[in-house]
């Protein structure tokens, strides 16, 4: 099924491993929409050890990154009782990772709906504020905080003259088409000794990136850390424990060596990611059948690509009640027609299996707090 051959975006080696799943048609996005027609092509290049999709959204930038088609989600991550956005989350773990001074310019490249800007213009008022936005967030960014300049277009269509003190970019890079060079421009674009505020979903602890059409480069924190030194970054600090990872970087000097590789690193994690994907919609299958034998419907706990694929890699969708997450922001969404609900409306929906489809991380606290609810808990078995 796959469509084309081509050359890895950072390093330009054309030999792969190739990866799960190989699957053509309807696919889910990021922002919880689909978008018809689209290939999953993931590989991991022999050369450098980058892991990404060769089809998904690569090359449709325009045609997707819009303030049309690109409409931001409600962004939380969290199982806990006490829930933050994930804005407020990412500000507060760079605080604790750097102090910034009382006053400079800041470039959100990748700004969205103003979210992050927001929570850092609260905290440092006497900033600057700049931003580029290609989606569908630019209207409320200009509207939601105070920016000296504002571009609703895709970085590498720009030509900024000025230097940052810096840069911020959260969950950009593994949309655009070579992270490298999206470094090397946030690189140029600082001033001497500048920093660079990353943040980026690890893909080693989100398996369900494989299905995920515009997540088109499967960023984790080795390949990423050896990217950004050889885009010229010194690492100042990380905070590399949750399911997004953040790095604190300093302008430094870029490399003028040959790319390193982390190859064996990346196919230890691709394939790990393989795993988890492959157990996660087996366990969606068994739900549905338990369910079916009982005359009932399945759900899905979660909204993560996986489980919001699992109905179109099974054909199942109409023994699909519902998706279950306990993030209210995202109730009365749907995802492909299926309603995303709170646990608590599972028995009213005819639901008697729930499968998991999150992160490993979180399998034995969700499935713990979903026994309550009187519903047999599937959760993906590995090995």
């Amino acid at each position: 099924m796959r469509m084309k051959e081509v050359l890895c975006p950072v390093c330009s080696t054309g030999h792969f491993d190739y990866l799960y799943p190989d699957y053509r048609g309807k696919c889910i996005t990021s922002q919880m929409f689909f978008l018809d027609g689209l290939c999953l092509e993931n590989r991991c290049c022999r050369g450098c050890g980058f892991i990404f999709n060769a089809a998904g959204t690569r090359g449709l930038g325009d045609a997707v990154y819009n303030s049309t088609t690109w409409k931001p989600k409600p962004q939380i991550m969290s199982y806990s009782k006490e829930v933050k956005t994930s804005h407020q989350k990412a500000w507060e773990t760079f605080q604790s990772l750097t102090d910034l001074q009382e006053k400079g310019a800041v470039l959100d490249f990748g700004g969205g709906t103003g979210a992050f800007l927001e929570c850092f213009h609260h905290s440092l008022p006497e900033w600057d504020l700049y931003a580029v936005e290609p989606g569908g967030g630019y209207a409320e960014l200009c509207s939601r905080v105070p920016l000296k300049a504002a571009y609703n277009r895709s970085y590498s269509d720009l030509n900024l003259d000025m230097l940052f003190d810096a840069v911020v970019s959260l969950s950009v890079l593994e949309h655009v088409e070579n992270p490298l060079h999206a470094l090397s421009w946030a690189f140029e674009h600082l001033k001497p000794g500048g920093l660079l505020l990353l943040q980026l979903p690890d893909f080693e602890k989100l398996p369900g990136d494989l299905l995920c059409a515009d997540h088109i480069n499967k960023m984790t924190v080795t390949h990423t850390r050896m990217l950004a030194e050889y885009a010229g970054f010194e690492e100042v600090n990380a905070d590399t424990s949750l399911v997004m990872f953040y790095l604190v970087l300093k302008k430094g000097s870029p490399s003028t060596g040959l790319m390193p590789t982390c190859y064996d690193e990346n196919r230890r994690i691709a394939g790990q990611c393989e795993a988890i994907a492959r157990a996660t919609i087996v366990s969606v299958e068994a739900a549905v059948t338990s369910a079916r034998d009982k005359g009932r419907k399945a759900a899905v706990f979660g909204t993560s690509p996986i489980g919001s694929m699992a109905h179109l890699l099974l054909d199942c969708r109409d023994d699909i009640a519902c998706f279950v997450d306990e993030n209210k922001n995202t109730w009365g969404r749907d995802i492909d027609g299926l309603p995303v609900v709170g646990p608590e409306r599972m028995a009213e929906l005819g639901v008697s299996d729930l499968a998991l489809a999150i992160s490993p991380l979180y399998w034995e606290t969700v499935a713990e707090k979903m026994q309550r609810f009187d519903v047999t808990v599937h959760v993906p078995r590995l090995g």
